[in-house]
């Protein structure tokens, strides 16, 4: 079921949002497009975290719950400047997102990809994710920023290591035995 704040709705309204919406920045890398949110991406956040493709990341959720999540991220672009991006593909649009989070709990920002399973195995999630890092080294001048990722999310913890991620201990140690605290470094690019 869709609920009334999902649906676009036009007029004034819908128009500052769209401006506000072209002030992000859009990444364009060889095969994808990273850009602000929109409401109708709604839909496929949702699929992915109402599904068990979230069951690493506290899922599956409800519609609520992925509605949440999805208004936490895009406010992050007002309080912090950075936040969540909509990944479109040559082929699919909505493929997917990528953030510069910030969840209540963390200690620090995250860097995070959650992907629609039909665009899987395809090296999206790392071409989305190296995009944002290289952002956030190159126009956020951070030195450094992480991944969180579940112990049992192999797929992953495969994608951090190709990436040239290195565990950090010293912050896997504050954050509990469940999760893995992957660095990027801006020295270390793929």
């Amino acid at each position: 079921m869709t609920a009334p704040v999902e649906k676009y709705r036009p007029g004034p309204a819908a128009k500052a949002a769209a401006r506000l919406g072209g002030k992000l920045p859009v990444i364009d890398t060889r095969r994808l497009q990273l850009r602000a949110p929109r409401i109708y991406d709604f839909d496929a956040y949702a699929k992915i975290f109402c599904s068990d493709r979230a069951v690493y990341m506290g899922g599956p959720f409800t519609r609520a719950e992925a509605w949440a999540s999805f208004t936490e991220y895009t406010a992050l672009w007002l309080l912090h400047g950075h936040g969540l991006w909509t990944i479109d593909a040559q082929t699919t649009p909505s493929a997917g997102f990528v953030t510069l989070g910030f969840e209540y709990e963390d200690p620090e920002a995250e860097l995070g990809v959650f992907l629609c399973e039909d665009v899987e195995a395809k090296g999206i999630a790392q071409e989305a994710l190296t995009a944002i890092r290289d952002h956030a080294f190159a126009e956020l001048k951070w030195d450094s920023v992480v991944s969180f990722v579940d112990v049992e999310n192999h797929r992953c913890i495969a994608l951090m290591e190709r990436m040239n991620a290195a565990r950090d201990l010293t912050l896997e140690r504050t954050i509990g035995e469940e999760t893995r605290a992957y660095r990027h470094l801006a020295e270390v690019t793929s």
